[in-house]
């Protein structure tokens, strides 16, 4: 809402104010269980800046009306089109997996055009120009993944592997449709990092090292 009300107030600035370069930002696409929205939250707080995570299902409820429940059918999945029709008529005329993720685009936009802000996955790093932010990927092995998500959901070994290669799946599917990237290519990242290896706090601190001198960069070629 913050941004909302600085665009309403942006519309008095000169057009060449106005048309200021996005960021700086930070895109974090992460492995399910890796902990990618944890280490966003640690980022965003060291670097005191804005965090949009499960912010942008709060947003998406508010702003347009549409129940939760329907929110998370299509957050970061891909439905089939027999769901994809039973999701349209439950949340009412035009409300799809495809106005979903424009929605997402438009407040992605909005939140780099404000800059210092932390954004989890929703295809984020292909939506945004890549020479104005730092695109991270979080992975982790296995079996740490499913580990962690037995801890923090309750499941068993067995729920817990469906759960984290599921949703691996979902967002693989979701990525391709709509982007038409691998979103596990290691080449699409300006850093990717094993938190198999390292803790959230140490991966946390090389993100925002990483950030500076890459943002550093970027303003210096730009200069010259």
């Amino acid at each position: 809402m913050k941004w909302i009300h600085a665009e309403h107030n942006a519309q008095e600035i000169p057009p060449s104010d106005a048309n200021k370069r996005l960021g700086p930002y930070i895109t974090i696409s992460r492995e399910a269980g890796a902990g990618g929205s944890e280490l966003a939250q640690r980022v965003a707080e060291k670097l005191q800046w804005d965090l949009l995570d499960q912010q942008i299902v709060d947003y998406m409820e508010q702003q347009y009306g549409t129940p939760r429940c329907l929110i998370q059918r299509v957050d970061e999945k891909h439905e089939s089109w027999l769901s994809e029709i039973l999701t349209s008529r439950i949340g009412g005329l035009g409300f799809s997996e495809s106005t979903f993720t424009h929605r997402v685009s438009k407040l992605v936009l909005l939140a780099a055009s404000h800059g210092n802000v932390v954004i989890v996955g929703r295809g984020a790093k292909y939506i945004l120009p890549p020479q104005q932010g730092v695109s991270v990927r979080v992975v982790a092995p296995l079996k740490l993944r499913i580990q962690r998500v037995m801890s923090e959901r309750h499941l068993s070994e067995r729920e817990a592997r469906h759960w984290v290669l599921n949703r691996d799946r979902q967002r693989r599917n979701y990525i391709r449709e709509h982007f038409r990237q691998d979103e596990s290519d290691p080449h699409l990242y300006d850093l990717v990092l094993n938190v198999g290896i390292v803790s959230l706090d140490e991966a946390a601190d090389i993100i925002i090292d990483s950030s500076r001198r890459l943002t550093d960069r970027f303003t210096e070629s730009t200069v010259h």
